[in-house]
C-alpha cells in the first residue's frame, strides 16, 4: 500500500520554491537558467534530496541529481525540469521533480536495495526564456550539446551563456561531462498545461505522443514614410502585411487543429512611431504538429501565405527558421505499465498527446520514455494562475510512484 502521508507536502514545497522568483513584485514566478534565483532553488532542491536521503550532486551544466543504488548500475530515471518561462507558474517542470524526490524516498523506505537504480534529476533548463536554446539539461546528459554549439549565445543583456556558468561555479569545457550511459528508461511527470483531463474528468493522463514543433522569426520590410503625406494606395505598410500574414498563420492553425497548431505569439514594430507608417516588422511563428510529415505540410502552407501577403503588399519578407524538434511517440511499454498502475491504484485514466515540448521530447531519442499528466486548471499554463489541485499532484505522484517500483523491480 502506498502511504499518501509524504505527498500531502508537495503542494506546499512547489509554493516555497515558487518564492524564489526574479520579479517578486509581479505575479507568478520567473525563474530563468542561472539566474540567482535560479541558483536558490538549485540549492533548496539539493537540500531536499539530501533530507530524503538521495545523496545529492550537480552536474557539469547544473542539472541536480539525486540517487537510489540497486543491485545493477542499469538506471530508471525520472524528473523534469526547475527553470520557468517570464511570469509562469509554480507548477510546470518543478512538479514533475518534487514528485520524484519523495516518490524515490519512500520507495527507499521500504526496499533499500532495488533491482536497478532509481535517480531523479532535476534539469537545469528547458524553456529557453534566457538564451536561445531549450533542453540544455536533458541534451547534455545525452552527450547532445558541444561547448562550440552554444559559444555564441547570449541573452538579452549581453551576457554569454559561458559567464553565466562560470557564474554559477560551472565551467563549460566540461560541459561533456555531464553526458551518461546507464540510463535504461526515462518516466516524467507532469501537469498537463491543457484541459482536456479536466474536461474528461479524469485523474490521469498516459501521454502517447508529444508533438513535432517549429519556431520562426519573420521579418517584414517595406517602406517608413509619413503618416499624413503619403497616400495609402502608395504605401508599403510593413505591419499591414504582417497583420495579413499573422491572420492568414491563424486560419492556418484552425485547418490544421488537433492534429496540428500554429500561433503568432510575438509582433515588433521596429523603431516605429506614431506619424510613421511603419517600415520593418519582425514576428515570431510556433507551430506544431503530431507528426513530421504533418508538420512539413503546415510549415510549406505558412511559408507560402507569408510570401502571398509579402507580394500583396509589396513588401520584402526573410523567413529565418530558429529551432526544431521531431515528434516523438512514446514507448508503449512503459506506457502500458503506467495505465495498469494507475487501474491498480483506482484512478481513471486516458491516453493524451502532448502539443507541449518536453525534456522527454529529448530524452525519448536514446531511451524509452513516458509521459504521466495530471489535469491543469481551466488549462493554465506558463501563466502565473497556473493551478493543480493538491489531490491531482498526489494521485500523479502515487502512480509515478508505483511506475518506478514496478520498472526498478521487475
Amino acid at each position: 500500500m502506498i502511504d499518501l502521508n509524504p505527498y500531502r507536502r508537495i503542494e506546499d514545497d512547489l509554493q516555497q520554491l515558487a518564492q524564489y522568483t526574479e520579479e517578486p513584485t509581479r505575479k507568478g514566478v520567473t525563474r530563468r537558467l542561472y539566474s540567482p534565483q535560479w541558483a536558490a532553488a538549485q540549492r533548496h532542491l539539493v537540500q531536499l534530496m539530501r533530507g530524503e536521503g538521495l545523496n545529492p550532486w550537480v552536474d557539469a551544466v547544473g542539472n541536480v541529481h539525486g540517487r537510489i543504488e540497486g543491485r545493477s548500475r542499469h538506471t530508471i530515471l525520472t524528473g523534469s525540469h526547475f527553470d520557468t518561462v517570464r511570469g509562469g507558474g509554480a507548477y510546470d517542470g518543478v512538479y514533475g521533480v518534487v514528485a520524484g524526490i519523495f516518490a524515490l524516498s519512500q520507495i527507499k523506505k521500504r526496499c533499500r536495495v532495488p533491482e536497478k537504480s532509481l535517480e531523479v534529476v532535476a534539469f537545469c533548463e528547458e524553456e529557453g526564456s534566457r538564451f536561445p536554446m531549450t533542453c540544455l539539461g536533458s541534451r547534455a546528459i545525452l552527450g547532445a550539446w558541444q561547448p562550440e554549439e552554444v559559444a555564441r549565445l547570449v541573452d538579452d543583456q549581453g551576457t554569454s551563456l559561458f559567464e553565466a556558468m562560470q557564474m554559477n561555479g560551472l565551467d563549460w569545457r566540461s560541459m561533456g561531462e555531464a553526458n551518461r550511459s546507464d540510463y535504461e528508461a526515462y518516466i516524467e511527470l507532469h501537469v498537463e498545461q491543457g484541459p482536456e483531463l479536466e474536461d474528461a474528468q479524469c485523474a490521469i493522463g498516459v501521454v502517447s505522443e508529444i508533438f513535432g514543433q517549429e519556431r520562426w522569426l519573420v521579418s517584414v520590410r517595406g517602406d517608413s514614410a509619413h503618416a499624413g503625406t503619403t497616400p495609402l494606395a502608395r504605401r508599403q505598410d510593413a505591419l499591414v502585411a504582417a497583420s495579413a500574414m499573422v491572420l492568414a498563420i491563424n486560419t492556418l492553425g484552425y485547418r490544421y487543429e488537433p492534429i496540428g497548431i500554429a500561433t503568432v505569439g510575438i509582433l515588433e514594430v521596429i523603431h516605429g512611431s506614431i506619424n510613421c507608417v511603419p517600415g520593418h516588422v519582425q514576428f515570431s511563428v510556433d507551430f506544431r504538429a503530431a507528426q513530421d510529415s504533418v508538420r512539413q505540410r503546415l510549415a510549406d502552407e505558412i511559408r507560402h501565405a507569408i510570401e502571398d501577403e509579402a507580394k500583396r503588399y509589396g513588401v520584402r519578407v526573410n523567413i529565418s527558421p530558429k529551432t526544431v524538434a521531431q515528434a516523438v511517440p512514446m514507448h508503449e511499454s512503459l506506457r502500458n505499465t503506467i495505465s495498469e498502475r494507475a487501474r491498480a491504484i483506482g484512478l481513471s485514466q486516458m491516453p493524451i498527446a502532448s502539443r507541449a515540448g518536453h525534456d522527454a521530447q529529448i530524452i525519448a531519442q536514446a531511451l524509452p520514455t513516458a509521459m504521466i499528466f495530471v489535469p491543469s486548471a481551466q488549462g493554465l499554463s506558463h501563466h502565473p494562475d497556473e493551478y493543480t489541485h493538491r489531490q491531482h499532484l498526489m494521485n500523479g505522484s502515487v502512480v509515478l510512484e508505483s511506475t518506478l517500483e514496478k520498472l526498478a523491480n521487475g
